[in-house]
């Protein structure tokens, strides 16, 4: 480590160890500092929690409420009345005025079960040989035999199994009702004997409002709720279908935290993307669910990049000259002049389908691409006269997001845009990369194409097969280099690197204190 580095690390460790005395802290917690993961594995830890008392706190209302019901005088009369009246009616026809007192007393029942037991979708009445001889709700259940009838799914299963004590059914899908539920299955006596089952049909509704979108847990992270056969029980907050019993999660990723019980884990989500979660198992009534907390890696490190911009800012050039790839000969654009559509200075510009956007001529400017590969791409040729390089005239990346934003994505496909950054200098790249991370794209989002050996470059891009070529011209003679866009540096891996030296410095710096 060169002298005044050493300099700079032991002048800041001062003032921290200085700060942690007046605090009461040892100097040897200021060794141990966290990085970016590990204070996004206690901000998800917290998350985690409170999602997870959350959900036992409405188990146990819900449970309580089931057992209520379960000892209810009016709901056990209720369910003596429509079985006698259902042994009465396949006896042949009941008198009418019988029938309407028990339909009198249905319409009083079901301001009683709204008054007091709204919070279940249903009540199910089954007789002991599993006909369901009344419901609330009148769905497709209703006169059904659980044990005999295609109602399949673990409530019938259930009933098949003639339980004499309280049993809790997980959530799955229900036919009858279209969706999922979950169900407290109550025995009902009557004289000492065992008359039928109270089914209490809870929705998937009421759990899935727990893990609806947290604002406070940054724009890539969610919780949700996974059952022990790895299906999410809970709505994704970045798929627009349900993902609720049909996103069924890696076993290699879910099994494990099954058998953890609680703890933090970087895995590859239900996206193919990296995150860190936070988990915890929570058992009830016979069945564990799994509460996971999660945020996209990239969107913890972009978030250190954020805080700390003055402090990588003079350190780039050196770490992108390190990862730099050397020139590929064979990157040149297979397409004919008339396929080219030509980036004026000044100007951006949309492509056509089949049809290549090309610049050239960046010397004091910056050359600069958006685009979801396939779907749409644009360009821009930025001169030193925009506000990214402190000008008034143009804002042309303001123009590049809006579009973007406006017309070409939604906010849950803001991941699938890329950006390309090309330039023989760096006078507007910390400029054009802060602009971006404010419109919440990520770090792992912008390339970089850096050469301050060239004298100029030319682009030429085609969205449809995500292939670009940059020409960089090396000198006044016909010399050239170029590159693919497999060659460009991922802003993250530079970001990367330079923690991975800040980390080898620190721990230089400790050993040489030892």
């Amino acid at each position: 480590m060169s002298r005044n580095k050493r300099n700079h690390s032991q002048g800041i460790r001062f003032i921290v160890v200085f700060v942690a005395a007046l605090c009461g802290l040892s100097p040897s917690i200021i060794h141990a500092s966290k990085g970016p993961e590990e204070w996004a594995m206690l901000q998800l830890d917290h998350v985690r929690e409170q999602k997870a008392q959350q959900l036992r706190d409405h188990c146990e209302r819900i449970h309580n409420l089931a057992l209520k019901a379960a000892q209810d005088k009016v709901v056990l009369q209720f369910f003596l009345v429509n079985l006698n009246f259902a042994r009465a009616a396949a006896q042949g026809a009941v008198p009418k005025d019988l029938q309407d007192n028990v339909a009198e007393i249905r319409a009083g029942f079901n301001q009683y079960y709204i008054q007091n037991y709204l919070t279940f979708y249903d009540f199910l009445f089954i007789d002991m040989d599993g006909n369901v001889f009344y419901t609330l709700r009148k769905e497709l259940d209703l006169d059904a035999n659980l044990t005999q009838d295609e109602i399949d799914g673990l409530l019938a299963k259930c009933i098949k199994k003639r339980p004499t004590e309280e049993v809790f059914v997980d959530f799955h899908q229900y036919r009858p009702s279209r969706e999922p539920g979950a169900f407290f299955v109550e025995p009902i006596h009557s004289e000492g004997v065992q008359a039928g089952w109270l089914v209490l049909q809870h929705s998937i509704n009421r759990i899935n409002m727990i893990f609806a979108w947290m604002q406070d847990i940054g724009a890539t992270g969610e919780t949700f709720l996974v059952n022990d056969q790895g299906y999410m029980l809970t709505e994704s907050n970045f798929k627009g279908d349900s993902t609720i019993l049909t996103q069924r999660l890696d076993n290699r990723n879910i099994e494990p935290k099954f058998t953890e019980g609680k703890g933090n884990r970087v895995v590859t989500d239900y996206r193919g993307i990296t995150a860190i979660t936070s988990f915890e198992v929570v058992p009830f009534m016979g069945t564990q669910w799994l509460v996971v907390a999660k945020i996209d890696q990239d969107e913890v490190l972009t978030n250190h990049y954020m805080q700390r911009q003055w402090y990588y800012k003079e350190r780039l050039g050196e770490v992108l000259e390190k990862l730099y790839a050397p020139p590929n000969s064979s990157a040149i654009p297979p397409v004919p002049d008339a396929r080219l559509s030509r980036v004026d200075m000044d100007e951006l510009l949309r492509a056509e389908p089949d049809q290549w956007l090309e610049t050239f001529g960046i010397s004091t400017c910056t050359g600069l691409i958006g685009s979801d590969a396939g779907r749409f791409g644009y360009m821009a040729h930025i001169s030193p006269r925009d506000m990214v390089y402190g000008g008034s005239e143009t804002d042309l990346l303001g123009q590049l997001t809006m579009r973007i934003k406006t017309f070409d994505v939604r906010p849950c496909e803001m991941r699938n845009v890329s950006f390309s950054i090309i330039a023989p200098h760096f006078n507007s790249l910390t400029n054009i990369v802060s602009v971006l991370l404010n419109e919440g794209f990520l770090l792992s989002q912008i390339r970089v194409f850096i050469n301050p050996n060239a004298l100029s470059a030319a682009v030429a891009y085609d969205y449809q097969s995500n292939q670009m070529t940059v020409t960089w011209k090396m000198g006044m003679d016909s010399k050239v280099e170029r590159q693919s866009l497999s060659d460009g540096v991922l802003f993250s891996d530079a970001i990367r690197e330079l923690m991975r030296q800040d980390h080898e410095n620190e721990s230089a710096l400790m050993a040489s204190e030892q």
